[in-house]
């Protein structure tokens, strides 16, 4: 039987996962890897690059065969996975079996800000949008995964989402 180890924080892009995965792991002294820079080391490509050149069905195979390395390989850490990780080839099965799973959900509003602020252009899904356009994408898009989502251990559901609230819920939820 394995032991229950990692973090994976989920949600969709601009939900926080790297900003507050980075945070939560200092906090609670585990190691913070981001699965996009595991797959962007292990190709020699970037997201956008994996997406334009090989396809999105090549980057989910990519995706999942880096979640399971860093399961098999890594002993405590907190994940930040891709938005769409959880939705393909059983990965959030995966996470469920090998860790605690938590949700970020943040409004389609705020999270189109975030994008835009951040620049399109590191987000492939949404390259091609503008705000209103993007606000009505990412609702669509939060429907769809919202069956994988919601299997997460934890879900928070703030805008301000801190590495403390974080803490707090897991604390809550081993009690």
């Amino acid at each position: 039987m394995s032991v229950k180890k990692g973090i994976f924080l989920i949600g969709l892009a601009g939900s926080g996962k790297t900003t507050l995965g980075k945070s939560l792991a200092k906090s609670i002294g585990y190691k913070f890897i981001d699965l996009d820079h595991v797959i962007v080391e292990r190709e020699g490509l970037t997201i956008p690059e994996i997406f334009k050149k090989q396809g999105e069905g090549q980057f989910r195979l990519y995706e999942k065969e880096a979640l399971h390395e860093v399961i098999a390989v890594e002993d405590t850490f907190v994940l930040a996975t891709g938005g769409g990780t959880p939705c393909f080839h059983f990965n959030m099965d995966a996470m469920n079996e090998s860790g605690t799973t938590i949700y970020l959900d943040v409004n389609p509003g705020d999270l189109a800000l975030r994008i835009i602020e951040e620049g399109v252009e590191k987000r492939p899904m949404f390259s091609s949008y503008d705000h209103q356009d993007l606000i009505q994408e990412i609702r669509e898009m939060k429907e769809i995964r919202d069956d994988y989502y919601s299997q997460a251990q934890i879900k928070i559901r703030d805008n301000r989402i801190s590495a403390d609230t974080i803490i707090s819920k897991l604390k809550d939820s081993k009690d």
